[in-house]
């Protein structure tokens, strides 16, 4: 059974889980979850091996960071069972980016400005999203399994159901993996979010990486080149408050002049028969 039966809030068995893995330019990436349980997609089937330097292979390729999709899935939450309560989602984006913006990712300082830069891409005040956004919370350096990772979390709007639990990695000087978990909760209990989280950290700790010896020969350099500089422990997160927007007020006067309408033409014409028959009453 995928799920346990005897809960008030169920996440999928991790026991139940299945290895999956693919290569990118011979970076090994191994992890295992659960089968997918959402009921609203059905599971998707990726290629095996990607190719870093391959253009054709990214997404938004004209953007300042391309990505590759390199696995996608999804899990429901539950509550009691036999009543099919539905308490949120859980989907899985694992994706690799090429990062445009200079320089060397293998060396933390740069790696912290690029994840700076891309967040202020994305939620800034002169892009699209039209929501209130907090990133960057939460942010810390972990090991897992003997390689760094730089965890964080992104909400939208105060008392938001997304929150967005973020793992990213450096694979090469240019690129940078990203386990991102964008959970809905449909009731924002404490409890609820948190069996989430530990959920999504569970699942990072089956995360293996492997890297070739070209990846080794740049970490190498990076190190000789930067010796001893570590990520920062904590980080300042970024804020963009979305105000309300004014409501839609009717200008008689413009809308008047924008449709010829004059105070003559406003005049309702009355037919003869009608006064008549009303004065009879």
């Amino acid at each position: 059974m995928l799920y346990p039966l005897f809960s008030c809030l169920r996440l999928p068995k991790l026991s139940y889980t299945r290895e999956y893995s693919f290569e990118l330019s011979g970076v090994e990436v191994r992890f295992s979850v659960p089968p997918m349980s959402s009921k609203w997609g059905s599971q998707r089937q990726f290629q095996d091996v990607f190719n870093l330097y391959n253009e054709d292979d990214y997404v938004r390729k004209d953007d300042p960071t391309p990505y590759i999709r390199c696995y996608i899935t999804d899990w429901d939450v539950k509550g009691i069972p036999f009543f099919q309560e539905a308490k949120g989602t859980v989907p899985l984006y694992v994706s690799v980016s090429h990062w445009k913006g200079g320089g060397n990712l293998l060396r933390p300082r740069d790696m912290e400005a690029a994840l700076t830069d891309i967040n202020e891409t994305e939620y800034a005040d002169d892009q699209k999203c039209d929501k209130s956004v907090m990133t960057l919370l939460n942010w810390t350096p972990v090991i897992i399994n003997g390689q760094e990772w730089l965890s964080y979390k992104t909400e939208e709007e105060a008392g938001s159901t997304t929150h967005q639990f973020l793992w990213v990695m450096p694979v090469s000087d240019q690129h940078f993996l990203m386990f991102s978990f964008p959970t809905r909760a449909y009731n924002l209990r404490p409890e609820v979010l948190e069996a989430m989280k530990n959920f999504c950290t569970q699942i990072m700790q089956s995360v293996h990486i492997t890297f070739p010896d070209w990846v080794l020969r740049l970490k190498a350099e990076a190190q000789e080149k930067w010796p001893d500089e570590q990520y920062s422990q904590t980080k300042e997160p970024l804020r963009w408050l979305r105000e309300d927007p004014p409501p839609m007020r009717f200008d008689e006067a413009s809308y008047n002049a924008r449709h010829g309408i004059t105070e003559d033409s406003t005049e309702v014409e009355t037919d003869d028969s009608d006064v008549e028959e009303k004065s009879k009453m």
